[in-house]
């Protein structure tokens, strides 16, 4: 989906980058992409729950991880749940944002009504 990024206000500006980092590219929202991103592995299941201060030590190879879930943890602590949520359903999946407001209402909740 192309999206004209410089209509979106700041929150759905953060949550266009938050559902490109989910799919591991970079943004330039976070500023220039680090050097040899592209590169990288996704993640590296050997040691995903690793902390990242011992990766960015030089104990660990890195990975796009390394780089992507810290903003993302950053984006989602700014704009919360429910907007990471909606913003997938807009950019990722195409629906508008009364087909999110209508899933989040009732489908999301369900087992708690």
């Amino acid at each position: 989906m192309i999206v004209d990024e410089a209509t979106l206000n700041r929150t759905d500006r953060l949550g266009l980058a938050y559902c490109r980092l989910n799919l591991y590219e970079w943004d330039n929202i976070l500023g220039p992409k680090p050097s040899g991103f592209d590169d990288l592995p996704d993640y590296l299941p050997t040691r995903r729950r690793r902390k990242l201060r011992r990766v960015c030590s030089g104990a660990y190879p890195m990975s796009k991880e390394d780089y992507v879930k810290p903003a993302m943890t950053a984006i989602r602590s700014i704009i919360g749940d429910a907007n990471c949520s909606r913003c997938f359903w807009i950019f990722r999946l195409g629906k508008t944002e009364e087909e999110w407001l209508h899933w989040y209402l009732t489908k999301r909740f369900s087992d708690l009504l």
